[in-house]
């Protein structure tokens, strides 16, 4: 089956109909300081954010994208095609595991893209063990597989933590 991006996330979720939905609650969840928000409080407009994959600090959300740790694409060839639209939507708004999204620099997402470890690092050398460790608990979380060179990547970088 073919991967179709609006099968897993045709626009955030708001799961628990507060009016923020699933990128505004990240944004809150991973804010450093206090935030500003727009008319009716469901939008997060102004606060500070510190992008762990290039260790940069931004204030203004249009800056940045809530990355899938492990992105939809890799989800959906890991396992999650055979998943109902209900799990995949599940997982694409997963606000239970705070290693599943995170507040990054728009640019690094783009970067990013649908790889795998063994494609693609953060810039910012000093969070690859992060980075593996929460990859690795996103996809155990998630009961998704793992390639031979995805392993070999996350051993590699897990041996010099």
């Amino acid at each position: 089956m073919p991967y179709n991006r609006d099968e897993w996330l045709p626009s955030w979720a708001d799961a628990d109909g507060d009016c923020q939905n699933t990128r505004h609650e990240v944004l809150i969840a991973e804010a450093d300081g206090p935030l500003a928000y727009g008319a009716g409080n469901c939008t997060v407009t102004a606060g500070v954010w510190n992008d762990p994959y290039t260790g940069s600090t931004f204030t203004s959300p249009s800056d940045l994208d809530i990355d899938h740790m492990v992105p939809l694409a890799d989800a959906h060839r890991s396992g999650g095609w055979a998943w109902s639209t209900t799990k995949k939507r599940a997982y694409a708004n997963d606000l239970d595991h705070p290693e599943t999204l995170l507040a990054v620099d728009d640019g690094s997402n783009s970067s990013k893209s649908d790889k795998s470890p063994d494609q693609w690092l953060p810039p910012n050398g000093s969070y690859h063990c992060t980075y593996v460790i929460e990859w690795v608990s996103v996809k155990a979380t998630w009961t998704l597989t793992v390639t031979g060179t995805e392993r070999a990547a996350l051993t590699t970088v897990l041996s010099s933590c």
